[in-house]
């Protein structure tokens, strides 16, 4: 008697976990996220006390629809060691986040067919 109680009881659990993830799913995909704030604008060294600082590339133009890319480079002597990319869209997704022999490089789609939307790259780099 206990086991099947004990097997009613975790089935019963796990039906309330997925209606529970399903739920979750369906608020977070409700489409009217409000718009993200903009980066910022001052690009530079992020972290200037830092053993290895950051740079941050310029906003690079992604058209409606459209897929692009935006790149940043590490200052002479110095080679990239991580980095990302950033939008200013809930829209517009990084799709590729990769280093290249002198800085970083992300791919960008925009899905908004409507609007063209911005995005940029980072760079941590470090003396070569």
């Amino acid at each position: 008697m206990k086991p099947a109680r004990s097997l009613a009881l975790a089935a019963v659990t796990s039906i309330v976990l997925l209606a529970g993830s399903a739920f979750s799913a369906n608020a977070w995909d409700s489409g009217g996220d409000p718009p993200k704030p903009a980066p910022p604008v001052d690009p530079g060294v992020v972290a200037p006390q830092s053993a290895h600082p950051q740079y941050r590339g310029d906003n690079v133009t992604i058209p409606p629809g459209g897929f692009g890319f935006a790149h940043v480079y590490c200052p002479a002597g110095m080679v990239p060691t991580g980095g990302g990319g950033q939008t200013a869209s809930t829209l517009t997704f990084v799709t590729d986040s990769l280093p290249s022999p002198s800085g970083w490089m992300v791919g960008v789609r925009n899905t908004d067919t409507s609007q063209s939307n911005t995005a940029s790259a980072w760079v941590v780099c470090t003396a070569a």
